[in-house]
Parts: C-alpha cells; sequence; structure tokens
C-alpha cells in the first residue's frame, strides 16, 4: 500500500493537472506554469445526466474533465 501524501488535496490536484495536460495536448509542467499563470480557467458543473465535471479552457479550447474521462469541444 502507497502512503498517501499528507497535504490536503495533492493527488487530487495533481490527477487534475494530468487531465489538463492531456485535454490540451501539453506537457505536465506546461499545464502547471499556465495554471499558476491563470492562463487555465476552470469552474466546476454537472452534465445533464447530473455527473459532476470541470470544465477547463486554455488557449480559446474548451474540455470537460470528467473523473477518468476527457471531452473535448469540438471547434465550430
Amino acid at each position: 500500500m502507497t502512503e498517501r501524501d499528507p497535504r490536503e488535496m495533492y493527488t487530487e490536484i495533481g490527477a487534475l493537472i494530468g487531465a489538463i495536460a492531456e485535454a490540451f495536448g501539453i506537457a505536465h509542467d506546461d499545464a502547471v506554469r499556465a495554471v499558476e499563470q491563470n492562463r487555465v480557467a476552470m469552474s466546476l458543473a454537472r452534465d445533464s445526466n447530473g455527473n459532476p465535471f470541470v470544465e477547463a479552457t486554455y488557449d480559446g479550447r474548451t474540455a470537460r474533465l470528467y473523473q477518468g474521462a476527457i471531452k473535448r469541444e469540438r471547434p465550430v
């Protein structure tokens, strides 16, 4: 069994950063910098089925980050 990091929500934030990097096709370190520099807008929402997700917007693109899944908006 691995020991959980004692910092509050460290694992969850790490997973969110990883999902942002994957959703937008950027390196993990670039995702960290983008979040720190407020270049990623995030909001919490629920879809029409009541499933919670984080809506993330970066560089004019938007993605829904679900636990275990990413849904990208198709360009118009």
